[in-house]
């Protein structure tokens, strides 16, 4: 069962499971940080309920496919892209077995909204906990298929836990993906501590065969 929610840009939909786990904030801040030109191959890994592969689809013009392990998901991602008028191509597929098929061109981009936790208390509810325990997918199975399905230069937008960028960042490098762009989120509006929170979340682009060179922009304070 699912609800129709008004995304409030440009007349576009999404379709999102009620009751379930649908998206948060952060999917919407990494849609605004990813960066792919019109008619470029666009992968989104771990759809979910297709929130990234609707928005930026829209905005870019890209050649957007789906990608989730859960058939519900899979369906909602196809019943918003009918619902706007827009051709995403969607697959059921594990994303530690996803690869090239024979003649498939690599993507130019990679966008992810990893599963951030591999400790702590899993919610009971199956869909929330595939979405953010490391059950199904780790970061490092993440990078490993990005390397997999991008072009040489392409690069992999996603999102992290500020905790965790040292192993984000480490999984990446170990796959040929170098961090090359950062955008820390942050609670309030007062500049860093002792005035303010420290950022809570990381958004990171990193290139296949990059070169060493990471630009910091300026923090997002929520």
């Amino acid at each position: 069962m699912y609800a129709i929610e008004d995304l409030q840009e440009g007349g576009l939909s999404i379709a999102v499971e009620k009751p379930g786990f649908s998206y948060g904030h952060d999917a919407v801040l990494l849609a605004g940080f990813t960066r792919v030109k019109a008619g470029g191959r666009l992968l989104d890994l771990g759809c979910g309920c297709g929130i990234l592969s609707v928005l930026l689809e829209r905005r870019t013009g890209a050649e957007v496919t789906a990608v989730d392990i859960r058939p519900e998901a899979c369906e909602l991602c196809r019943a918003s892209a009918q619902m706007n008028g827009q051709v995403i191509r969607v697959l059921e597929a594990d994303l530690r077995e996803l690869k090239l098929g024979a003649g498939e061109p690599p993507y130019a981009a990679v966008v992810c909204n990893p599963p951030y936790f591999s400790e702590g208390t899993a919610s009971p509810d199956a869909a929330r906990r595939l979405c953010t325990h490391q059950e199904a997918a780790t970061i490092s199975d993440v990078a490993a298929c990005s390397r997999r399905m991008l072009k040489n230069g392409g690069r992999l937008f996603l999102c992290y836990p500020a905790q965790g960028l040292a192993a984000c960042m480490a999984a990446l490098v170990n796959e040929g993906l170098q961090p090359k762009r950062m955008q820390p989120v942050a609670a309030g509006d007062k500049p860093g501590p002792p005035g303010g929170r420290p950022p809570y979340l990381i958004l990171l682009e990193a290139r296949k065969g990059g070169g060493e060179g990471l630009v910091w922009e300026e923090t997002i304070r929520l």
